[in-house]
């Protein structure tokens, strides 16, 4: 199965394709970016379908990080994925953006995915490795569900946990911070390598490959929903 999956939950824009038969990443494209993904994304698509000698109809799934993320970045996302699987009614898979990033750290005995919402508030969830030291998207666990939490309820959590801590996302910088506001020392907590911290499509892909490993239907454009995980306010304030 060949899954192209797109990331455009964050300033980073993504796109990978997966063959899960050689269980190898034929491409990525990745581009930290100010400018809109509406711009973006669909050309970098067609660049590594064109460097894979793909069109669209080759593409067996697609996959798309449906949240938590940027209200507008990850309808950008959605609707390229629903637009270029309707054509062929191709199956399309909706992947946590946490969980997407989480599966690019290496062993760890604690993960903490965590991207900045504003202030102190931070989407988050935690993970772990069933085979703790063996790298391996399909050993990675879920331990809470993606959350919208304050510093204090994550720091909570990390010195509960006390040691082992790697921590993946945007918002990895601005916890370790604020973090050293109230404790002595962040020892405890290490931001994973610059190159696998934030948002990334190759996580997308092995997500939906696992997802596609333990489902016999999978879903199809209509059913992409995006997670937001707090209210959405697009109403304009009267005068």
């Amino acid at each position: 199965m060949r899954i192209l999956g797109l990331d455009t939950s964050g300033k980073v824009a993504s796109a990978a394709i997966l063959d899960t038969e050689q269980n190898l990443l034929l491409a990525e494209r990745s581009l930290y970016t100010t400018r809109g993904h509406s711009q973006i994304i669909v050309p970098m698509v067609q660049e590594i379908l064109r460097d894979c000698s793909m069109q669209t109809q080759d593409v067996d799934c697609y996959a798309v990080s449906v949240g938590p993320g940027s209200y507008t970045g990850l309808r950008i996302g959605i609707a390229a994925v629903q637009g270029m699987a309707m054509v062929h009614n191709t199956p399309c898979i909706g992947v946590s953006t946490l969980e997407a990033m989480a599966s690019r750290v290496f062993p760890a005995r604690h993960i903490l995915s965590v991207m900045h919402a504003r202030a102190d508030l931070f989407y988050a969830a935690w993970f772990s490795y069933q085979i703790y030291m063996e790298y391996d998207p399909q050993f990675i666990d879920r331990e809470t569900p993606d959350e919208l939490q304050n510093a204090a309820q994550i720091m909570e959590t990390i010195d509960k946990l006390g040691e082992g801590i790697v921590l993946v996302g945007d918002g990895a910088e601005e916890l370790i911070r604020q973090y050293a506001q109230t404790h002595d020392s962040t020892a405890l907590l290490r931001p994973a390598p610059a190159f696998l911290r934030l948002q990334s499509a190759a996580g997308v892909c092995y997500q939906a490959a696992q997802f596609c490993q333990t489902h016999d239907t999978l879903p199809t454009a209509s059913d992409l929903t995006a997670s937001y995980l707090q209210a959405v306010n697009i109403t304009r304030k009267e005068s």
